[in-house]
């Protein structure tokens, strides 16, 4: 007996639905990407080394190095009040001019996060503030001599290589390899040269208002914001914070810097 016109049909829509399906499922226009898990943290500092536990790493990369590292709020006694704390030690994370052994040279000291999983759209927010000292050049007011704080992002890689520190003015300088696998995403208060006195600038912060200077690092807790982007898919890596101060030292540019509330905050 010869099969029915209708039964040739609907075996002919069944083979073609069968072949859709498995199209839909090879072709990568149809695949959902699976969501990035909440990686959201708040980092406090309020003990560094359970900060440093939790996967925050120091690298002082400073030429030529100094005895400073990232330490408890400028340990043994605290630079000033932290933004916030919810333990009994300073509460916040400081590194100061002496990261580098010489009088004028490179500060390159580094604070990396642990791994995140990053996307666009994720924020990194913190909170930072630079230290005064009493103005060697003007009664009457305190300074911080120029600081500059990076934020630079680690996306090619898990890892913490930072390179190779150079003044730019030298020779041996490689902007390729300055950063290591980190690229610069804000900077606060960069360097400005000085090609008369071939020496590097930064505004000085003042406590006396009469000496204001635009730009300079700011004096009292101020919050700033990044936002991860340029990224192709979500990917592990690091952010790190960068106290990088040209031609620092202890008879040069800088006093320290804190950082405090360090907020990462996934894209929902």
């Amino acid at each position: 007996m010869r099969k029915s016109p209708l039964s040739k049909i609907l075996l002919t829509f069944a083979i073609g639905a069968v072949a859709f399906g498995a199209c839909k499922k090879d072709d990568p226009s149809f695949l959902t990407i699976p969501p990035v898990p909440d990686q959201s943290f708040v980092e406090e500092f309020d003990t560094v080394a359970k900060s440093f536990e939790r996967g925050w790493v120091p690298i002082n990369n400073s030429n030529p190095k100094g005895s400073s590292v990232w330490s408890q709020g400028g340990a043994p006694l605290p630079f000033f009040a932290p933004y916030s704390s919810n333990g009994t030690y300073a509460g916040f994370i400081a590194a100061d001019y002496l990261s580098t052994s010489g009088t004028d040279d490179v500060i390159s000291n580094w604070l990396i996060s642990p791994v995140v999983m990053m996307q666009n759209g994720d924020k990194i927010t913190f909170y930072t503030r630079t230290l005064l000292l009493p103005n060697a050049f003007t009664t009457g007011d305190s300074t911080d001599y120029g600081n500059n704080l990076e934020v630079c992002i680690n996306t090619l890689n898990e890892g913490t290589n930072v390179g190779v520190a150079n003044d730019p003015k030298d020779p041996a300088y490689n902007g390729a390899t300055d950063r290591g696998d980190f690229s610069l995403v804000l900077t606060i208060n960069p360097a400005i040269y000085n090609s008369g006195a071939q020496y590097w600038e930064y505004p000085w912060a003042h406590s006396n208002s009469g000496l204001y200077e635009p730009n300079s690092f700011p004096a009292d807790w101020t919050k700033f914001e990044v936002i991860v982007s340029g990224l192709s898919s979500p990917r592990k890596g690091r952010f790190a914070f960068r106290y990088y101060t040209l031609d620092g030292g202890s008879n040069g540019n800088g006093s320290a810097v804190g950082i405090d509330q360090v907020t990462y905050t996934s894209k929902q």
